[in-house]
């Protein structure tokens, strides 16, 4: 049994098969993250956010065994957090394997240009054998045949010399391959040649027409017959050589000798040759165009210089690509490209697609900045459908997950300019994403990304075909002039090479501008705002919370318990957006997690920015820990259990480390900390209190920041109770203030009056008619019964009457019910006002994400003394 092996673990680590099983759901989807590793000795140290407490589990492979420790209270030595780190650390021994190996085969050397072309070849004579096709012959071996795939498509394949596999096809790879060939030309002379009297039969045949057409191999016009006869010999030898290739070097001219040839049966121009030529001829009248200057923009706003440079770069462009890094303002340029195109060109269909988490963003920003409207496709298909082709909004917005279920639709709506937003989506040009999306048929496309087109070539080579499927074709080509394939591993990339040729190829169509060349245009804070869906199991999860939220806020009398359990709701609530994990401690679910992942990617991995992520519970803090040690992105981690004196070690560390890239913290790193080493704040939900969203900004934007300019990116849950914070932030203001007066360090004020205020807005909050609660009591009192007589007037004067008339036994019978010291044994009403304290303490966390919590080594806030009842309070308030 190998000691890599999940059996191992289980057998010889797992005190028993349960363990193992809680263990194996700990490392798939756990509150943990690596801390450090020493791969030499293999050997890690994991922090575990376990039921009771923080654990340090340390796990050692040796030569036969699997030595382990966990600080958690288990007993045993194979406890679940062991067993999560065997198998996390198990993961990382066989990847790194597997990485050596690699390398050690990447020694080799790598394939030639003619290796590769030759690959090319063979991989589509391949397909011709193996997929499944059907063939609707010509009458003649010679000229017009169809090939039809399993997908229903019709391509029509010209035979010009069979036994040399010569022809052509209206394919889109035959047009951009630059092979002269595909894997229909394949198929149809392998199916020809099965045929009785096949040779007999050609050499009978003369073509049958003169045949203007695409070559893709020479990529150029040509003729075939290369000099045929007849009335338009004379014509045709004034474009064409006497080997059938075109003279000119202006394409254009092309459109001459198609008015000339038009009408003659016994010509054939090929839609293929239009098809190829349309850009060519498009991006000269494009270029004369230019000449006329740009239009004055018809915007709400004031473009940033730069910003300005980016849309009179893409103006006149049938494709651009927009790379400037994130917080840059893209957006903004694309919208204005898309005005300009309007007016300029007269579009009137333009098309966004962008992420699920930034529709809504995109239509407020088209609505703030313009006079133009914009609408979100979404809805049943009948409904998307009715969007398309009804609404009369210039903008459409969708996401990438939507176009693969309207892209016939989108393919008759036609739209004049799509707008790919995070065109990361389609890096993968094999994916049934990027197909669609490169399928729908558009005048003009802007791309925009953040992320550098130098790091992996594949991805760009995906992302320029959507813009200019021609400009970088065939893949093989743009792969023996840039890729590093080893010759033992065929399949895989190794390096590139020639990257100065393939940046001046890109240079027409891309603009790349970085936040360090236009911090003086930039302002203070940038703001953006992710809205993020819910799966089904979170939407669930939070309607069951909220449901049982509505009835207690619509209650006309609330105890002190209802008003936890509602403080408990709320709480759940905001929990489940972030993570299921949080809620149940076995499951994570959570979309706001990916789309972290695809930030922390852009901003910290592919342009080496610093970055700050705050979230109100460790227990999220230690999940997304876990994500940043999964993508080797190093880190330091904050928490108030961090004592004070050790903090400004972690700020050295994430400040003087150029490898440190994310600071993550809970709200203990709010306040009283300099991280002016990064330029990004992450809110990965949103606080209730404004105030605390400003301290965590103001960590980052102080006096010393070199970048001038901070992002802040929030995310928050759509349909869900942070899209009601965020849409009601004057409101939550306004909200604790009137609960939490601060009157100094040493005080809190929690009147009943403020308390009931809160609880009306929380009603308009969750759309509900406010209502004044009444809190339950025995008697319609003005003070109710539980008033501590500390604090009651009335109370307050009775006592001192007593004092003044000793004795008197009608004042003792006349004592005011409220008066708790005469009527109630002192140990109740201690208890009593402890229930309180500890009540107003978990509001305060729900306000502020701190406690309040008795002093020194007390366990109780309050104490009153058995003889002389005196009241003593002592707590300890957070530092905020």
């Amino acid at each position: 049994m190998q000691i890599l092996s999940k059996s191992f673990i289980k057998a010889k680590v797992a005190d028993s098969d349960l363990i193992y099983t809680r263990g194996e759901s700990l490392y798939q989807h756990g509150a943990y993250y690596l801390e450090s590793v020493n791969i030499k000795e293999k050997e890690f140290i994991f922090r575990v956010d376990g039921a009771y407490g923080v654990y340090d589990t340390r796990i050692t492979f040796q030569e036969k065994t699997l030595a382990a420790e966990c600080s958690c209270p288990y007993p045993g030595n194979g406890c679940r957090h062991v067993v999560a780190g065997a198998l996390k650390a198990r993961e990382i021994l066989i990847k790194k394997g597997e990485e050596e190996t690699s390398l050690k085969k990447d020694e080799a050397p790598f394939l030639s240009g003619e290796e590769i072309l030759a690959l090319a070849m063979s991989d589509r004579e391949k397909r011709a054998r193996l997929e499944s096709f059907t063939l609707v012959r010509g009458d003649m071996i010679l000229g017009d045949h169809l090939v039809v795939n399993q997908k229903h498509k019709q391509y029509r394949v010209t035979l010009h010399d069979p036994s040399a596999k010569i022809g052509h096809c209206s394919c889109p790879d035959y047009i951009t391959n630059s092979l002269g060939t595909c894997k229909h030309i394949h198929f149809l002379v392998n199916e020809l040649t099965k045929e009785k009297g096949f040779k007999s039969q050609l050499a009978k045949e003369k073509f049958p027409f003169i045949d203007v057409y695409w070559d893709s191999k020479n990529k150029i016009p040509a003729l075939f017959p290369p000099s045929p006869s007849g009335g338009m010999a004379g014509i045709l030898a004034e474009y064409f050589d006497d080997t059938g290739r075109f003279r000119p070097d202006e394409t254009g001219v092309l459109l001459d000798l198609m008015d000339k040839l038009a009408g003659h049966r016994g010509i054939r121009i090929r839609e293929s040759l239009i098809k190829r030529i349309t850009p060519l001829i498009q991006a000269r009248e494009l270029s004369r165009l230019s000449k006329g200057g740009i239009p004055e923009l018809p915007l709400k706003a004031r473009l940033y210089p730069y910003q300005k440079e980016g849309v009179d770069f893409g103006l006149y462009k049938p494709a651009v690509l927009i790379g400037d890094e994130m917080g840059l303002g893209k957006t903004l340029q694309a919208i204005s490209l898309g005005l300009l195109k309007k007016e300029v060109f007269g579009f009137k269909r333009i098309l966004v697609i962008t992420l699920a988490s930034l529709k809504e963003q995109w239509k407020r920003e088209i609505e703030k900045f313009t006079h133009e409207k914009a609408v979100v496709v979404e809805g049943g298909p009948d409904r998307r459908k009715e969007i398309y082709f009804n609404d009369k909004s210039l903008f459409k917005i969708t996401n990438y997950e939507a176009v693969l279920r309207d892209v016939l639709v989108l393919s008759r709506f036609n739209p004049d300019l799509i707008i790919l937003d995070e065109a990361q989506r389609i890096k993968n040009f094999s994916t049934k994403t990027a197909d669609a999306v490169k399928s729908i048929p558009k005048r003009h496309g802007v791309v925009l990304t953040g992320t550098p087109l130098e790091n992996k070539l594949e991805d760009v080579y995906s992302i320029v075909q959507f813009l200019d499927a021609y400009l970088l074709s065939p893949l093989w080509e743009f792969a023996s002039d840039h890729f590093l394939i080893p010759r033992k591993k065929t399949n895989t990339v190794s390096g590139y090479k020639n990257l100065s040729k393939l940046s001046s190829r890109l240079k027409p169509i891309v603009i790349r501008r970085k936040k360090e060349d236009v911090l003086e245009d930039l302002p203070k804070e940038v703001i953006n705002n992710y809205y993020i869906d819910l799966t089904r199991e979170q939407s669930e999860i939070h309607n069951g919370f909220s449901k049982s939220l509505l009835p207690l806020l619509n209650k006309k009398f609330l105890t002190p318990i209802d008003l936890r359990k509602i403080q408990m709701l709320l709480l759940k609530m905001r929990q489940v957006c972030d993570s299921t994990f949080l809620i149940d401690r076995d499951t994570q679910i959570s979309p706001k997690m990916n789309e972290l992942e695809g930030i922390i990617e852009e901003v910290v991995v592919q342009n080496n920015r610093k970055m700050v992520i705050f979230s109100e519970w460790t227990s999220m803090t230690f999940l997304i820990a876990n994500t940043l040690s999964d993508m080797n992105v190093p880190f330091v981690e904050l928490s108030g259990k961090v004592p004070v004196k050790k903090r400004q070690a972690l700020i050295d560390e994430f400040t003087d480390n150029p490898d440190c890239g994310v600071f993550l913290s809970t709200d203990a790193g709010g306040t009283g900390l300099n991280l002016q080493a990064a330029d990004c704040v992450v809110n990965f939900e949103l606080p209730w209190n404004p105030a605390r969203m400003n301290q965590r900004i103001g960590r980052v934007n102080r006096i010393g920041q070199t970048s001038k300019c901070v992002n802040v990116i929030n995310l928050i849950a759509k349909q869900s109770i942070e899209e009601r914070i965020l849409a009601s932030i004057q409101l939550k203001t306004d909200l604790f203030k009137g609960v939490f007066d601060e009157g100094g360090p040493d005080s809190v004020e929690f009147s009943r009056e403020k308390r009931n205020e809160m609880l009306n807005r929380l009603r308009e909050m969750m759309g509900e008619s406010p209502e004044l609660p009444v809190m339950e009591a025995a008697s319609p009192e003005e003070i109710p019964e539980d008033t501590p007589h500390y604090l009651n007037p009335k109370v307050l004067k009775r006592e001192k009457d007593l004092t003044e008339t000793p004795g008197q036994e009608k004042d003792e019978t006349e004592a005011p019910k409220g008066n708790l010291l005469a009527n109630q044994a002192p140990e109740k009403v201690e208890a009593m006002l402890n229930s309180g304290m500890q009540f107003m303490s978990q509001l305060m966390e729900m306000a502020t994400g701190r406690k309040i919590e008795p002093a020194g080594d007390q366990d109780k806030m309050i104490e009153i003394n058995r003889e002389t009842r005196e009241v003593t309070m002592k707590f300890k308030l957070p530092e905020l």
